[in-house]
């Protein structure tokens, strides 16, 4: 275990003062080391994988089912009758270090009824932009890929007069990190009203940078 600094400043003898910043420093240039190596190693593993999507050829059509995009079987027997649209205009590039808002609106075909009391919760997730696009849970140092709230509850708004559901995030990545150098953000619904025989399109955000700095700040 390592010292604390009370523990340093309680011992009287200046040589061991001395001695254990130098173990101190020494113990903190090591960690350092091996987190330098797991970042490149995490690079390295990520670039073979690609690769290796790359060059895979599925066998049979379920295999080239995309998670963003669901398959025509599903289209034709679940047609979407309503669809998440974002309130306002969301940034292509973000900052990682800041957080940002997404307002969600529920949009529905003509003739489909969404009651004032219907309550459908919503969740974000972010996947890679590889041709089989992977889901994005961790940091390159194994932390949650999101602060903020994941889960939103979409209800009726009365000064709106519609369905909305609100997230602030922060993203706690640069994308240069993942292949292709940008992201899929997706928002979707948990089909809880499926029993009316609703399917709820997701949203899906393209093309998505996450930056080290504000960008108003590179300039």
């Amino acid at each position: 275990m390592l010292p604390n600094p009370q523990s340093i400043s309680s011992v009287s003898s200046p040589p061991e003062q001395k001695r254990i910043r130098q173990f101190i420093i020494k113990e903190n240039l090591l960690l350092s080391e091996i987190i330098s190596n797991n970042n490149r190693t995490i690079i390295e593993l990520q670039s073979i994988l690609s690769k290796y999507q790359r060059d895979y050829k599925p066998t049979s059509d379920s295999e080239l089912s995309n998670p963003l995009i669901p398959s025509p079987l599903e289209q034709t027997s679940f047609p979407y009758k309503a669809k998440l649209k974002p309130v306002q205009q969301i940034p292509n590039v973000i900052c990682k270090s800041k957080y940002f808002r997404i307002t969600v609106q529920l949009k529905t075909d003509p003739g489909i009824d969404i009651l004032r009391s219907d309550r459908i919760e919503l969740s974000v997730s972010l996947y890679t932009s590889e041709r089989l696009p992977q889901k994005i849970l961790f940091t390159m140092q194994g932390k949650s890929i999101f602060r903020g709230d994941t889960i939103a509850i979409m209800a009726y708004d009365l000064v709106e007069s519609r369905h909305l559901a609100h997230f602030k995030l922060q993203i706690s990545e640069v994308s240069s990190h993942f292949v292709g150098g940008w992201v899929y953000l997706i928002v979707e619904a948990k089909q809880s009203l499926t029993s009316r025989g609703i399917y709820i399109k997701p949203l899906v955000i393209k093309n998505l940078r996450i930056r080290a700095k504000d960008i108003k700040n590179q300039e």
